[in-house]
């Protein structure tokens, strides 16, 4: 009986896709299983996810690492469905290993990510027409530098895929992003206040970013380069036209010691 009924199944499918090409087919699956995970509790796992990142139970590591055990644990079990369906869970039951395994190394770890003393931070200055040059260069510093200290930056179309946060996504998606860019002295005093200054749990440091408008980031300039320890700026491809890095120039000058600045130049 199992077996005409899967055959009637298999031939009823068939034949619904039967004008369907297996590109068409693929994109339609990948669609319609987006949706479902969409409507069957997706948008609560991705706010399940924000509030450990923002408790710093999860780090920006730790989720893409979980993200690629989990997919391939679970798309190497699935051939094993041929020798028996409970297999198919084979996958899961690896990703919740490794969690553990994770999490008791972390634990046994912990002292080494909670530094004594103050935590230096670093200031990020950059010319934005560098682009994908600029992207090189955070990741090479951020694999040194987020070992000892937080990094501070204004944000920018350039590192906006390296240096966005769940809750920054999240806010996006809502399309209540615009609540986290400084419009006024307040709203910054709050933005420095929230800064995240503290190790996750891997050791790893947090990028925080500070959205502004064109009125408000010169304000923002001063106030970072004011408290920060030391200041990297990205010269590279200045021209006497990006007048807002002339302004940074002149405020690095005025206001920061030099022994504690960086050029980066071509």
């Amino acid at each position: 009986l199992s077996a005409t009924w899967n055959e009637s199944l298999l031939r009823a499918m068939a034949y619904l896709v039967g004008g369907v090409n297996s590109t068409e087919l693929f994109i339609g699956a990948s669609v319609l299983g987006f949706v479902v995970f969409g409507l069957g509790g997706g948008w609560l796992t991705l706010r399940w996810i924000r509030g450990r990142y923002e408790r710093k139970k999860l780090s920006d590591q730790s989720i893409t690492l979980d993200a690629l055990w989990l997919v391939y644990g679970v798309s190497q079990s699935v051939p094993l469905v041929f020798e028996g369906a409970a297999w198919v869970l084979s996958g899961l039951l690896a990703f919740v290993v490794y969690k553990l395994v994770a999490w008791s190394g972390f634990t046994l770890l912990d002292h080494e990510a909670s530094p004594a003393g103050r935590i230096p931070k670093l200031l990020l200055l950059r010319v934005f027409s560098l682009g994908k040059r600029s992207e090189r260069l955070f990741e090479a510093l951020a694999k040194h530098w987020r070992h000892v200290g937080s990094t501070q930056l204004i944000a920018g179309p350039d590192l906006a895929t390296t240096t966005v946060e769940p809750h920054e996504f999240l806010d996006f998606l809502n399309g209540k992003l615009a609540r986290r860019f400084i419009d006024k002295p307040q709203t910054l005093d709050l933005r420095l206040s929230e800064m995240d200054l503290e190790p996750d749990q891997d050791g790893r440091f947090r990028v925080n970013d500070f959205f502004c408008h064109d009125d408000t980031w010169r304000m923002v300039l001063s106030r970072l380069a004011d408290e920060s320890d030391a200041v990297l700026m990205d010269l590279r491809a200045f021209s006497p036209q990006n007048s807002g890095a002339i302004f940074e120039i002149n405020e690095l000058i005025n206001e920061v010691p030099l022994e504690r600045v960086v050029f980066a130049i071509d």
